[in-house]
């Protein structure tokens, strides 16, 4: 895990001249400028990017859909999806994004395998992008995608094509760190894998598990990949917390969580005293009276009632932790309880490769207390060892419902994966918000209007509760 130090103004000059996506936000047109990019310039752009955008657009505007937060400004949880929260996203993801990796897949592969290293990561990236893209919009442009020139009004592809395609382009990572060139090689530069500092090692577990994580969603829609999945539990995945994929922020001007930023923007001095971002009733029902030992690092006056679904919290409710909302919380791609958690769910469905069902769970469960409590960067007041010992042990053999609240749970201020584990699980079980213009939850977002109006492709907007794919089982 790298520190983001800085994040330099001068950023947006260079890549000013990299690439000449325009403010239309559409993919129709080739969005690249340059025929060439320095891993070592544009990488460290691409993390802090991907970062400050999806913590900005997404974990500040859609934490209440899934319910862990009990309400969001201009939040889309009553099933209107904002054409700038829509533009934003999908524009930060195809030409910000995806349009800078494939320049430096480009290059790489023209270079040879002495250039695998790069490659790989532009590749594994570009697949975890895609499978953002997915999870949020659905049907998305991918076979089709990033080549103006030859499709200037891309197709989009159905959600197995596009998870399907997520796996083949991990698989290819995978591949290209096995068959790197190690003599004369690349040398990514420290700060600019703000994940893993170049370790190709930490890369191929983080591909293996994001395989496992698309694995997962294929599994849910009832496509048949058991044999995937278990060709990849005999592979190496994230195990302890070490691995995970975060990028850090430092806390300095520049480098600060926008979830504080906003607080400190906008109202006053902390998130306690300023009663902005407060626990969902799901979350709360989850945590009250379980001895869990993140209800008390995760909400401060948590001996009054949590705020209502769709109300902010006030002094006579509970409202998240300091410890919560501070400008050194990391951004979260993957912790490594997320893996322990789908063993978990495997072995209680009959997967034997999958191990113990509760031995995962477990596991599980305290690689998550140590995240949150011990391990993540920054963080100003530990949960002990014995506080997580003795609620490990407390546990009773998991059911098939107490694996889905773990996963809820684990993915907490992750918003695209906790919004994917209640509309894969169907738990915690959720309620429809006030005055909802939808029948459940909302379950996709519409297209943005500018790629609608700009490529004769785009799908049809179906009703923002329409479930998709994944949600089949």
């Amino acid at each position: 895990m790298k520190k983001l130090n800085l994040i330099l103004l001068a950023l947006v000059f260079v890549f000013g001249s990299l690439i000449s996506c325009d403010d239309r936000l559409d993919i129709n047109t080739d969005p690249l400028a340059a025929t060439t990019a320095d891993p070592n310039a544009v990488l460290p752009f691409i993390f802090v990017q991907y970062s400050s955008r999806k913590v900005t657009e997404l974990g500040t505007r859609i934490p209440d859909v899934s319910q862990y937060v009990s309400n969001i400004f201009n939040s889309p949880k009553n099933g209107n999806t904002s054409i700038f929260l829509t533009g934003n996203t999908w524009g930060m993801m195809y030409n910000q994004i995806l349009g800078n990796l494939v320049l430096i897949r480009q290059d790489a592969t023209e270079a040879g395998p002495t250039s695998n290293n790069v490659n790989a990561i532009a590749t594994i990236m570009s697949a975890h992008i895609f499978y953002e893209l997915t999870s949020i919009w659905e049907d998305v442009p991918f076979t089709e995608a990033l080549n103006g020139a030859e499709f200037p009004a891309p197709n989009f592809d159905d959600q197995q094509t596009v998870l399907n395609g997520v796996v083949d382009l991990l698989d290819e990572g995978i591949r290209l760190i096995d068959t790197r060139e190690t003599n004369g090689e690349f040398q990514i530069s420290a700060n600019s894998d703000q994940y893993y500092g170049g370790n190709m090692d930490s890369w191929r577990i983080f591909a293996n598990s994001l395989k496992l994580r698309t694995l997962m969603m294929l599994r849910n829609g009832g496509a048949n990949v058991d044999a995937q999945i278990n060709e990849t539990l005999s592979q190496p995945l994230m195990t302890s917390n070490d691995q995970a994929a975060v990028l850090e922020y430092s806390g300095q001007p520049g480098a600060q969580n926008a979830h504080l930023t906003i607080v400190t923007a906008f109202f006053g001095p902390d998130n306690e005293s300023q009663n902005i971002w407060g626990p969902g009733p799901p979350l709360d029902e989850l945590l009250r009276g379980s001895g869990d030992p993140r209800y008390d690092l995760w909400i401060a006056r948590n001996d009054l009632p949590a705020p209502e679904l769709a109300f902010f919290p006030d002094p006579e409710t509970s409202v998240f932790s300091n410890n919560l909302i501070r400008f050194t919380l990391p951004d979260m791609v993957m912790i490594p309880a997320e893996i322990d958690l789908y063993k978990a769910q495997l072995a209680l469905e009959g997967v034997a490769a999958a191990g113990s069902a509760d031995e995962n769970y477990r596991n599980g469960v305290e690689n998550a207390l140590r995240w949150w409590g011990q391990d993540i960067p920054g963080l100003p007041n530990p949960i002990t060892d014995g506080e997580i010992n003795a609620y490990v042990s407390s546990l009773a053999a998991p059911t098939l419902e107490d694996v889905y609240n773990q996963q809820f749970l684990a993915a907490f201020l992750q918003p695209v994966m906790a919004w994917n584990h209640v509309r894969r699980n169907r738990v915690p079980e959720l309620d429809t918000p006030p005055a909802s213009t939808i029948s459940t939850i909302l379950k996709r977002f519409n297209y943005p209007p500018d790629e609608v109006t700009s490529n004769p492709n785009t799908p049809t907007n179906l009703p923002t509760d329409t479930p998709m794919w994944f949600e089949n089982l």
